[in-house]
């Protein structure tokens, strides 16, 4: 490289620095997909990211395994990944400036070099394996060039390894091969054909005996094939938002392009340049697949075919005896310009969204409070599946292959039933949680949050009942059935599904009847096959005893009812009388009487019918602090308003379940449940036997969460 070339190299790299600091904690959700593929690899788990599940849900083999490789000598992949972007991304400028270092002036080249280094396209694509495929992308053009062919192709290989998209720069240089005919027998295409099938079938036949297939799941997850031009459409949009949208300027990359393409072809060891840009969005624009990564390698040739086209219209002006200083004063000062609005651009984007610190916060409390043996689902993958180490299950379906439908979070939930659910503020999760189905079967058990994160707060559910019916429930409680539907491709679906409460004699005595799946399953027949698990609840608001219930799967199960008294977590009021209409024998605290800022306080008042009264009067539950002020509250008729005082029936047992959740920033101590009865006409409280109004629990709120403010 000659000395002007590389003071270019130096400056490139000197604003690389600059733009890497920046961006030292920048990072994307996807990014964390591929680490957990890293650590586990070291860890000895296997080239997964659930051990024990072989799925490939990660599109980049090579990246993965230099980040095994990484994570052997530290686990801060983070940044170890945006130091490693960073030095791929100058490797890549240098390899670049030396390709074209007989064909471009040093202005052109130092065009590419500073436009390239600015700009913000690049930073945001950090620790993704996006750099490390342009590296060797330059890499693979600079060793064709060089006429060493045979190594290009190992170049090309793996390039593949790093993304399967690397085939399109194969039928790049096979293309050219073929239409120059090499002369010399040895040079025929077909031994780089050769060279490059025996580079990329080792892990393709890896995949294929590992995986069971060589693609990868996240394939079949993003694609929609010929469904559009959306790589077009999103590449327009990535380029106003990254550019054109503070820096007018960027408009004339369209011409200068357009030129360059002509300028590159008639020069033919740059020649692959354009054709490869012509492929590679012909082919993204096929598969309709698209993330600002997928532009970055196609930005850096394109950033090349505009300064050959920027030279090209220059010496176009010389000859038209518009004076050279000019020309280059002209081009330098564009060129710096377009550099300056770059890089004030970048520093926009250099602070991570920020959902990013509430997904770690999350996935650290997931790992430090739930069961190892849990089942996660969630949306975005990354960063909480890699700090919750859990089996996790994903609705885009980018590591479970079993969904029929991906990206339709209420049907994953719905068939899939996982023991804890991830959700966010974002509409797809909004849209369904407050249903009633998903309330039915989910309480939540922390919200986490921290600040700048529109996604936020992000509420972590828990699903009230075991997959397999208990053998005893507490009297008053609710009892979760559910069976295992295996579904076969064009099957009719159930349209309900009724289970049945039996006493002793035989005799219904509880009923429930529901849509199938809750109606969340988008179609009436099977899509795929495959297993889904149904869930409905019964009221046990019975005597206490052995009961059996049946349905779903048509078999007969016994249950025993035990008496509310003689459980866990009761606390004996005494008969504590409202009136001479209701009393209160005690409260009920089925998951224990601490809860997490931002979960559910459930617990069930037990009353004792009296007599009945001539209106219906509610129930007040008051959640109050040391000092007296309502944190939370849950008032109305007993048994979520299905119970009216005016009609029942005395010295009747009332088995009142309550669910106050917690708001997410609600302070850490000790805080007073205040239950009593009122007139919701008039606002009177009544008194109780002992001239008060009100009974008081105490209860612990454990933890605060007011924006992510760490772990307890």
């Amino acid at each position: 490289m000659s000395r002007p070339r590389l003071l270019i190299f130096l400056l490139a790299g000197v604003l690389i620095a600059v733009l890497t600091a920046a961006f030292w904690d920048y990072t994307q959700d996807d990014v964390f997909i591929t680490y957990v593929y890293s650590r586990n690899l070291v860890e000895g788990e296997g080239f997964v990211f659930n051990p024990g599940q072989r799925v490939q849900g990660t599109t980049t083999p090579l990246h993965t395994l230099v980040m095994a490789g990484v994570y052997l000598v530290t686990d801060d992949l983070l940044h170890a990944g945006n130091l490693l972007s960073a030095v791929f991304l100058l490797g890549a400028i240098g390899l670049m400036l030396d390709l074209t270092r007989r064909h471009l002036s040093i202005y052109a080249a130092g065009a590419f070099a500073l436009v390239m280094a600015s700009s913000p396209l690049v930073y945001v694509s950090f620790g993704m394996e996006t750099l490390t495929y342009c590296f060797i992308l330059a890499l693979a053009f600079w060793l064709w060039a060089r006429e060493q062919r045979l190594w290009a192709m190992v170049a090309v290989a793996a390039l593949t390894w790093v993304r399967a998209d690397g085939v399109m720069l194969a039928g790049t240089f096979g293309l050219l091969a073929l239409w120059t005919r090499f002369a010399a027998p040895k040079q025929w295409p077909w031994r780089l054909a050769a060279l490059y099938v025996a580079g990329i079938a080792p892990w393709f036949m890896f995949a294929t005996l590992y995986f069971g297939s060589p693609f990868p799941q996240t394939l079949d997850a993003k694609q929609e094939i010929l469904n559009g031009i959306r790589f077009i459409n999103d590449g327009l949009n990535w380029w106003e938002i990254f550019y054109f949208e503070t820096n007018p300027l960027a408009v004339i990359a369209f011409p200068l392009v357009a030129a360059g393409v002509w300028v590159v072809w008639q020069r033919p060891t740059l020649r692959p340049l354009a054709l490869w840009a012509g492929l590679y969005t012909a082919g993204y624009t096929v598969l309709n697949v698209t993330a600002f990564w997928y532009y970055t390698p196609l930005f850096m040739v394109l950033v090349l075919l505009a300064a050959a086209g920027g030279e090209w219209f220059g010496r176009g002006l010389i000859s038209l005896n518009v004076p050279r200083h000019y020309v280059r004063a002209g081009g330098a000062i564009l060129a710096l310009l377009v550099t300056g609005f770059a890089v004030e651009r970048a520093f926009d984007f250099a602070e991570p969204p920020g959902r990013i610190n509430t997904y770690k916060v999350a996935g650290q409390w997931i790992n430090a409070n739930t069961r190892a043996d849990e089942q996660l689902m969630v949306g975005d993958l990354g960063i909480v599946g890699y700090y919750a180490r859990r089996h996790t299950l994903d609705t885009p379906g980018l590591i479970t292959p079993q969904l029929a439908y991906v990206n339709l979070d209420p049907y994953a939930v719905a068939a899939y039933k996982p023991d804890l659910v991830f959700t966010t503020q974002f509409f797809s999760w909004k849209r369904f949680i407050d249903h009633g189905w998903f309330r039915s079967l989910y309480q939540p058990i922390a919200a986490f949050s921290t600040p700048g994160d529109d996604f936020s707060p992000m509420p972590l559910y828990r699903r009230r009942f075991p997959i397999d019916a208990p053998d005893s429930v507490v009297q008053g409680m609710y009892l979760g059935v559910s069976c295992r539907h295996d579904l076969h491709t064009g099957d009719s679906l159930p349209e309900m599904t009724s289970v049945r409460l039996l006493d002793e004699q035989g005799e219904i005595i509880r009923q429930q009847e529901q849509q199938f799946l809750f109606d969340q399953y988008p179609v009436r027949v099977a899509e795929e096959d495959e297993q889904v698990i149904e869930m409905a609840v019964l009221s046990m608001d019975v005597i206490p005893g052995d009961y059996s219930w049946e349905g779903c799967d048509d078999d007969i199960h016994r249950v025993t009812v035990i008496p509310i008294e003689t459980a866990d977590g009761y606390h004996d009021a005494g008969g504590l009388q409202w009136g001479d209409f209701v009393a209160l024998n005690g409260v009920y605290f089925p998951n224990g009487d601490i809860v997490w800022s931002g979960g559910e306080l459930e617990f069930l008042l037990h009353w004792q019918a009296l007599e009945q009264t001539e209106e219906s009067f509610s129930v007040f539950v008051h959640l109050v602090d040391e000092s007296g002020d309502i944190a939370a509250q849950d008032d109305g008729y007993p048994r979520l308003n299905t119970i009216y005082s005016s009609d029942w029936t005395p010295d009747t047992p009332i088995f009142d379940i309550r669910r106050i959740v917690i708001p997410p920033n609600t302070p850490a101590g000790t805080y007073h449940l205040r239950i009593g009865w009122y007139d919701w006409r008039s606002g009177e409280r009544f008194l109780t036997g002992e001239d008060a109004d009100l009974y008081t629990v105490s209860v612990e709120i454990t933890v605060r969460w007011p924006g992510g403010s760490g772990l307890p």
